[in-house]
């Protein structure tokens, strides 16, 4: 009697807790973004791009994330490496069975090489446009802890994702 009592008492307070939220910041991104694409990126077997210093904004008129990196070009063909800056904007998802956040849709904004190499901006830029929104697309930034699944004892699952100014809002909502 006494166990059905607080089994009761523990699922009845699972039901007044309600949805709780966890707010995932661009810094946060941009972490997990420079340790995904700190391996240099072969395009071709021509060209090494490393990608670095992510900077992370969010829209939430339009639920883009908005990044700028520090990008360097090498490549046999060139006598110097050119750098410059990329940027790239993408939908972001939330994808349930793995708890992730993931890149939908990116789409390489621009591409500007600074010094002796902006003469290849408008090549470079085309080149970008087209294969760098393919490499990205489905790029996992950002896994729910597994902390912030249960908490004080009550289990929660991802309900939705919201994108605001600032970052990310998932809202969890309690196991039933």
């Amino acid at each position: 009697m006494l166990i059905t009592l607080i089994a009761f008492s523990l699922a009845s307070c699972a039901t007044m807790m309600g949805d709780r939220t966890v707010n995932v910041t661009g810094e946060q991104i941009a972490q997990k973004l420079n340790e995904k694409l700190a391996i240099p990126i072969s395009f071709l077997k021509v060209f090494d791009v490393d990608l670095s210093n992510s900077l992370v904004s969010f829209d939430k008129t339009t639920g883009r994330m908005i990044t700028n990196m520090d990008t360097k070009l090498s490549s046999q063909l060139l006598n110097q490496s050119l750098v410059g800056k990329l940027g790239i904007s993408g939908k972001l998802r939330f994808d349930a069975a793995f708890n992730t956040v993931v890149l939908d849709e990116p789409k390489v904004e621009s591409f500007d090489v600074v010094g002796e190499g902006s003469k290849y901006n408008d090549l470079f830029n085309a080149f970008a446009k087209t294969i760098g929104g393919e490499m990205l697309n489905g790029l996992t930034l950002y896994t729910v802890k597994p902390e912030d699944l249960k908490f004080g004892g009550i289990s929660y699952t991802p309900k939705e994702m919201v994108v605001t100014d600032s970052g990310l809002q998932l809202i969890l909502t309690p196991h039933r």
